[in-house]
């Protein structure tokens, strides 16, 4: 379950002696490892509040994958494990009270387990019909041409252009024109681009949010939110129907008809 920045992470495990029994450690090390490669080593109340079971809070400020490992001595044990933090931008197309009311939930039981639901399901609906949330990317492309085609469609705004074999920034942004439905950038005088490779970082999205595109949403949130209920077809009803889209995931054929309209060309994003 991903966790947003500057949220309350819990970090937790135990230590058994030979036994199997709950012991405190005589010492203990907990390392982070960040998204970017750096490590940060919080301290470890020890001993513990109680017997065996230690509790660490950890705050993150970075979007990405956090891997964590604790190590003791006497007892010598081993443990790690992982956890994900959401950008400050939230990723998902659905608010949370939209999904909470199309699968008639009424508690806040299950928020923070539902917004993963919600954001795999913008990830499908993108899959379909292009960037909706706002993200900033970065592409390896090649200059000396006219037009330069990026990895994605919507492009909203180019915010750096560096030339990878001078390590310049010699491209005045406001000398560019933007293809936005088809993420092409060129000059607005038509001239071609410096010579050589460079990472264009640019970011994405739509300013509004088609109706067809929220429902797709709530109905694949849904068909999703439905495996917690297990095998019960008599709560389930007859299956939908699903198809594999170009992403992998398993898509209700009616969420697909609703996205079809407005489906981007084979090979872009």
């Amino acid at each position: 379950m991903p966790y947003d920045i500057a949220d309350s992470v819990p970090i937790a495990w135990d230590v058994k002696d030979a036994a199997g029994v709950l012991t405190n450690a005589t010492t203990v090390t907990l390392t982070i490892t960040l998204p970017d490669g750096t490590t940060a080593t919080p301290s470890v109340t020890n001993p513990p509040a109680s017997t065996g079971q230690y509790r660490v809070t950890y705050v993150p400020t970075l979007e990405g994958r956090y891997a964590w490992r604790a190590v003791t001595t006497s007892p010598n044990t081993a443990y790690q494990d992982t956890f994900v933090v959401r950008g400050s931008v939230s990723p998902a197309l659905l608010s949370l009270a939209d999904a909470k009311s199309h699968l008639n939930i009424t508690t806040t039981t299950y928020d923070d387990e539902l917004r993963e639901f919600i954001e795999a399901a913008t990830e499908i609906v993108e899959s379909y019909v292009g960037p909706v949330v706002s993200r900033t990317h970065t592409a390896r492309v090649c200059g000396y041409r006219y037009k330069i085609p990026l990895l994605h469609t919507q492009v909203t705004a180019v915010t750096n252009i560096t030339v990878i074999r001078t390590n310049t920034s010699p491209i005045t942004l406001t000398d560019l024109t933007i293809d936005s439905p088809a993420g092409v950038i060129s000059y607005k005088n038509g001239i071609a681009f410096p010579y050589g490779d460079m990472d264009v970082t640019y970011t994405v999205g739509r300013t509004s949010v088609k109706t067809n595109w929220t429902l797709a949403a709530k109905i694949i949130v849904k068909h999703n939110w439905d495996t917690q209920l297990g095998n019960l077809p008599s709560i389930q009803g007859d299956s939908p129907g699903y198809v594999v889209s170009g992403s992998g995931f398993l898509v209700p054929f009616r969420a697909v008809s609703l996205l079809q309209t407005d489906q981007v060309p084979a090979g872009f994003a």
